[in-house]
């Protein structure tokens, strides 16, 4: 798999997306650059050489659910040349809507490994290297990962990088071992995910990873050669302070660019003269949620776009139209929808979330804040009002701020993570519009095989916005969403590997817990789960029906919450609201708060019920109580009486300790 077989696997590309051939012209229209050129732009040889990889990588038709970190690593140890399947943490709350979206033959759990990893530093980096290692058939552990990858004829395009101390390691070695790439470490300390790096501690980051580029003895230095990509998979601050060089300012008539603050993931990749030889994506988290990022990368397709814009169709605004995108995307063999105008109203938005978006890829155009966001006529939405998935999706959003905290749940960007959106690309500040891709050129880049991250960003020699600028991409940046079956990928069935060995199967595992309800009457929630992660909802859903009807408190306690989900995404209010009321106010969480509100939001007029209009009342969501407030107050005054809705408002004023929400609430008055 060296170079020569990265070409090849460009023209087979081409072919798949209508083209006879990759010509210049043909290739230069379709990523937006200019016509002519003689051969493939690298963003597109970089998108291609994952693909070989991907075509190449057998995929079992499993799914095996893990209790630790321990275990995790020694699941992932079973890969090898001859298959991969997922491994996820069974705690992962996505963990079922990944399952839905992978639709394996088999899921199965394990129990907790014996296996624990090194507590010294070295000794971690080489369990993890091992592992990455042994997915491509390495079986000597002191040889060099470089050998291996020689004698397949491999040239990875690109490096993975963590912390052994940092949890989210697992998805550098899911990344290292399902896409070929070398595994490096840097041990630093860098700070908190929402903080801001300085200048040294940039400078010392950025050149660390020169050092472990120039380490692993691949072209490196510019685009186009060897390594054009780098996954972080780490903490680190997603902002920075910085005095760009001049190669890689940004030059804005009457802006002053100043130190920043600038986008981490921009920052690096450069050289000390600012000019760009890699791009960066970036995974965080702890160790559930960073494999589960890394696995949906891996092994989810990505088909379904939604395109959604509350942008008016004048000015510079219409250029970030989002129904030629959607169009595009259709020509190509993708389910692809738009909404603009009155269909990208706020009151369209709240039915658009109706049961969870179903899209695996999300296009968003609206402006605001970290904790707000606009749609069609400058309607205001909130962090509360992103989408709950039905799978796990990747999200491109042209929105200033959106993930200036990406690990704060109430911003928007950080919403996004928290809900299971494990790529994105947002902003760290104000970046201007023109400062993002617009969706027709997104759609053109992704379709001939960018990777996604960086089908969103603007390259170099692309206009004033490509220097070192405010937007960064969280996720993997080797990922890649080509045309439905245009990169098939040899799919294993799961009885035609070995075994997973002292593994359970998650049917079995919830027929048991079915059978022991009569003296275990708490492990209905646990069956319920069970059915949910193997796909069998019906059951679930008879399941918590049975329960009900049986009276059992203590079971229907432990039912309810875990019931929520499947009854959210298939619109049932009336038994969502039921299971919601039986859950003890201690134990209800914000993702089953959400899915009330997105539930109710569009049918609030009809309501009838007065208990559901306490239950609305009492799960009213901070830290916007007056957005919530005000939606209900008049539905309030006409189920439960009126002034039931002001008595309720000076309720929240009186008990409101914030200064800043008291004034908020005030303005409801």
């Amino acid at each position: 798999m060296g170079r020569t077989t990265s070409w090849r696997g460009i023209a087979i590309l081409g072919i798949l997306v209508g083209a006879t051939c990759w010509t210049g012209r043909a290739v230069g229209q379709a990523t937006g650059g200019g016509a002519g050129v003689d051969a493939p732009p690298w963003p597109v040889v970089l998108g291609a050489r994952v693909a070989i990889c991907e075509r190449n990588r057998p995929v079992v038709s499993r799914v095996v659910l893990v209790p630790d970190a321990d275990t995790w690593l020694q699941e992932v140890g079973r890969w090898s040349p001859a298959g991969q399947w997922p491994v996820l943490f069974e705690s992962d709350p996505m963990a079922a809507a990944f399952i839905r979206a992978f639709a394996p033959e088999e899921v199965v759990t394990v129990p907790s490994t014996n296996r624990r990893l090194p507590v010294g530093v070295e000794g971690r980096q080489a369990a993890l290297r091992r592992v990455a290692s042994s997915a491509w058939g390495a079986t000597d552990p002191d040889r060099p990962q470089r050998e291996r990858f020689d004698e397949l004829g491999w040239t990875p395009p690109g490096f993975v990088v963590t912390a052994t101390t940092d949890p989210a390691w697992p998805a550098a070695v899911a990344l290292a071992a399902g896409r070929g790439l070398p595994l490096a470490f840097l041990e630093d300390e860098l700070g908190p995910v929402n903080g801001e790096l300085r200048a040294p501690a940039l400078e010392s980051l950025a050149a660390g990873l020169r050092g472990l580029a120039e380490d692993s003895g691949y072209a490196w230095n510019r685009l186009g050669d060897e390594l054009d990509a780098v996954a972080i998979c780490r903490s680190m601050p997603v902002r920075c302070r910085t005095t760009p060089p001049a190669a890689a300012k940004v030059e804005l008539p009457g802006v002053s660019i100043g130190d920043g603050p600038f986008a981490t993931t921009d920052a690096l990749g450069r050289l000390a003269d600012g000019r760009r030889w890699a791009y960066v994506g970036w995974i965080f988290g702890d160790e559930s949620r960073s494999a589960a990022m890394a696995m949906a990368s891996l092994f989810l397709k990505r088909t379904d776009a939604w395109f959604v814009s509350g942008y008016p169709e004048t000015g510079g605004w219409a250029r970030y139209r989002v129904a030629e995108a959607a169009a595009e995307l259709s020509k190509a063999g993708y389910e692809a929808l738009s909404f603009e105008g009155e269909q990208a109203s706020l009151e369209a938005w709240h039915r658009l979330l109706l049961g969870g978006v179903p899209a695996d890829m999300l296009y968003l155009n609206s402006h605001g804040m970290a904790y707000e966001f606009h749609l069609h006529e400058d309607r205001k939405a909130r962090p509360h009002d992103m989408p709950i998935l039905q799978r796990p999706a990747a999200l491109s959003m042209v929105h200033s701020f959106s993930m200036q905290k990406p690990a704060d749940p109430d911003t928007v960007g950080g919403r996004a993570i928290d809900r299971g959106f494990y790529a994105c690309i947002g902003s760290v500040d104000e970046p201007y519009l023109t400062a993002f891709v617009p969706p027709l050129l997104q759609s053109r880049r992704i379709r001939v095989g960018v990777p996604f991250l960086l089908a969103g960003r603007w390259w170099p020699g692309e206009g004033a916005m490509s220097g070192l600028w405010k937007v960064t991409t969280i996720g993997d940046p080797f990922m890649i969403a080509p045309p439905p079956g245009s990169v098939p990928i040899p799919r294993i069935a799961a009885g035609a590997v070995d075994g997973v060995p002292d593994s359970t199967s998650i049917l079995d595992r919830a027929r048991a817990a079915m059978g022991s309800l009569d003296d275990e009457p708490t492990n209905a929630g646990a069956a319920i789960a069970a059915l949910l992660l193997a796909g069998r909802e019906d059951v679930a859903l008879d399941l918590w029906r049975t329960v009900l009807d049986r009276g059992n408190v203590i079971a229907i306690r432990a039912a309810a919450p875990v019931v929520l989900d499947p009854l959210f995404r298939a619109r049932r209010w009336d038994d969502f609201v039921d299971a919601y009321g039986r859950i003890p106010s201690p134990d209800r969480t914000r993702l089953g708060r959400d899915m009330l509100w997105h539930l109710a939001g569009p049918r609030l007029a009809g309501l009838r019920d007065p208990i559901q209009l306490v239950i609305l009342r009492d799960e009213i969501r901070t830290p916007h109580p007056e957005v919530d407030l005000e939606r209900i107050m008049p539905h309030l005054d006409r189920v439960l009486g009126e002034g039931s809705g002001r008595a309720e408002l000076e309720r929240r004023i009186s008990a409101e300790s914030n200064d800043r929400v008291r004034d908020r609430l005030k303005k409801l008055r």
